[in-house]
């Protein structure tokens, strides 16, 4: 599980996380992020990535983005290897990333 530093006091108003804040602060396993260069929402709002539960909008207009995006896999990937918990990683939500996960999990416990 990725663990978080403890939270300092300038995060977003929306949602409670800043993007580069949790970067520097989360303690990763998978510390490949050379995707973010070429991620098309390398100049979008970061507060979008990370919406007030029920901001449906501020969600859709992120996968939006992430639809077109040519390095999606690699920053759903990278959330997956890390599990990240919070914000739109890879087009997908952190409810959306754990059911795909347990998918996941499931398929390999009946490769036995």
């Amino acid at each position: 599980m990725t663990t978080r530093k403890k939270q300092t006091g300038t995060a977003s108003s929306r949602g409670g996380y800043n993007y580069m804040e949790l970067m520097s602060e989360w303690e990763l396993k998978d510390k490949d992020d050379r995707f973010r260069d070429k991620a098309a929402c390398k100049n979008a709002d970061p507060n979008l990535f990370f919406p007030e539960k029920g901001a449906s909008k501020l969600f859709k207009e992120a996968v939006a983005i992430c639809k077109t995006c040519t390095v999606c896999k690699d920053c759903l990937r990278f959330a997956m290897n890390n599990e990240i918990q919070y914000g739109v990683w890879g087009g997908l939500s952190p409810k959306q990333r754990t059911r795909r996960r347990n998918q996941i999990i499931k398929l390999l416990e009946g490769v036995e």
